[in-house]
């Protein structure tokens, strides 16, 4: 249940036109978010509501992002101009976005909160699960890895139907947007059942994001290796990775690695929370 509905009633949320993606732009990278027209293009090009824009009259005042996974929504980036600030536009694009996911079938939405924000979340009904740390290597140096088979379009069915089992939602449109880019990385490890492990990782010029990883639960020894064919991939780039803070012998992988925490984040939930336990790795504070 959304608790504490709040806001005043003259702003107005739509879809992001893409004649306003340069004022997204500059208005998330006021956070230091270092995003660019293409983040946006690609969330339109998963799902075309997924951008939205908070109106003041004719005023762009805000933005968000949200993305659903049948009974599973996520949402993303949210930012409003300064003098919107604790007027209630944050609550109109949360809640709007929320009604949109419902609206889709969604269940359960979740989201990664900075812990300065926690708080505005929990009012809108949203509950702490987990919190997790958000990594970086500065020019990632060489990593020795174990050849692994690469996902190819024979694997990509069963991959989506194992990340499905334990995310709890269907990310086959975002899964095979990342898999099917040449220019990206994934890795999959399977056992006489089937899959029990698998790593995607969305590779650019000069940076890279690593995730998602899901992993059958307990199987560290399945996870160090992916983590490693992956990031065997990335050499000399900025790399980001998303883990929960819980995840111990990961972490400690990742800091012999050159990999320091930037901060911090609480996974949240409003509604049910998937309950399936495994080896996780976010695909991006964004999605999920």
């Amino acid at each position: 249940m959304i608790l504490c509905l709040h806001f005043t009633l003259m702003f107005a949320v739509k879809t992001l036109p893409e004649a306003d993606y340069p004022f997204a732009v500059d208005l998330a990278n006021t956070m230091n978010w270092n995003m660019a027209i293409e983040d946006f293009e690609f969330m339109a090009s998963l799902e075309p509501d997924s951008c939205l824009l908070l109106l003041d009259d004719t005023k762009q005042a805000g933005i968000a992002t949200c993305i659903s996974y049948g009974k599973i929504g996520w949402f993303g980036n949210l930012i409003v101009e300064e003098s919107y600030r604790n007027r209630g536009a944050g609550t109109a694009l949360v809640t709007h976005a929320i009604k949109q996911l419902y609206a889709k079938g969604v269940e359960t939405v979740g989201l990664y909160a900075y812990r300065h924000l926690a708080g505005f979340y929990e009012k809108l009904g949203f509950k702490v699960d987990k919190d997790f740390a958000v990594l970086e290597a500065k020019a990632l140096q060489a990593i020795k890895a174990d050849m692994l088979p690469k996902i190819g379009a024979q694997q990509l069915l069963e991959i989506i139907s194992f990340d499905s089992e334990y995310f709890g939602g269907n990310r086959h449109k975002l899964l095979e947007s990342i898999i099917c880019t040449e220019s990206n990385a994934s890795f999959y490890v399977s056992k006489n059942h089937g899959v029990v492990g698998y790593v995607a990782a969305t590779i650019y010029e000069s940076m890279a994001w690593l995730g998602p990883l899901i992993c059958a639960p307990s199987r560290y020894d399945i996870a160090l290796p992916l983590i490693k064919a992956a990031l065997s991939e990335m050499t000399g780039r900025d790399v980001f990775a998303v883990l929960p803070k819980t995840e111990v012998a990961l972490l400690e992988a990742f800091w012999g690695f050159g990999f320091r925490e930037t901060f911090s984040v609480s996974r949240m939930f409003l509604g049910k929370a998937p309950a399936k336990n495994c080896i996780y790795m976010a695909e991006s504070l964004e999605r999920g």
